[in-house]
């Protein structure tokens, strides 16, 4: 029995379709979830972030100021807006590799809370600073243990004001400390394993 021309175009036509549906709906679900990561990104390090903007609204103003005819050149004034043109220049790199390393951060402590709940000895080793408190809630908030995380960090005697790394006030010197650096801005890429973001 011969299937008709009319009949196969119209099976290849829905299978089409269906191939269609399948990819717009793998699309958006892969641009929701590129937006999830996106706006979790900005939230864990939304300090870097203004860091960053600061960084390079100081570098442009102070770069045009060098730049203009009003300093002379070679003088201390010059010397001191070229400093920190440079600085703004520089801030912008260590905030974002900073922001990306609490990204990192994020992804590891939202696993463990999901995969072992909450618990005071998950959150200490990742509270040294106030943007990996950020970093761990967000992922508190995501998973609901917004108020425990809150308790917690009280009774770490952390405050809102806490900014500078709690390492850092205990030993200033370890600003010159190679591993210091390298663990601050340089954490290896971590795979969630239970979330898609």
């Amino acid at each position: 029995m011969a299937i008709s021309d009319n009949v196969l175009h119209r099976e290849f036509d829905r299978h089409h379709y269906f191939m269609f549906a399948a990819s717009v709906s793998l699309l958006s679900f892969s641009f929701y979830v590129l937006t999830q990561k996106i706006k979790r990104y900005l939230k864990v390090g939304y300090l870097l972030h203004i860091m960053t903007i600061a960084g390079i609204l100081l570098s442009v103003y102070f770069f045009r100021v060098v730049m203009s005819e009003g300093v002379k050149l070679f003088s201390l004034k010059y010397f001191v807006y070229l400093y920190l043109a440079i600085y703004g220049a520089t801030l912008p790199v260590f905030a974002q590799l900073d922001a990306r390393s609490r990204y990192q951060n994020y992804k590891l402590i939202k696993d463990k809370l999901y995969r072992y709940g909450f618990s005071s000895r998950l959150i200490e080793p990742l509270s040294w600073s106030r943007c990996q408190r950020d970093a761990i809630r967000v992922a508190a908030k995501d998973l609901g243990y917004g108020p425990e995380l809150d308790r917690a960090l009280k009774n770490l005697g952390f405050r809102w004001f806490h900014i500078i790394p709690r390492i850092l006030i205990k030993n200033p010197l370890l600003l010159f400390d190679k591993n210091y650096w390298y663990r601050t801005l340089f954490v290896k890429h971590y795979r969630l394993k239970s979330f898609y973001f």
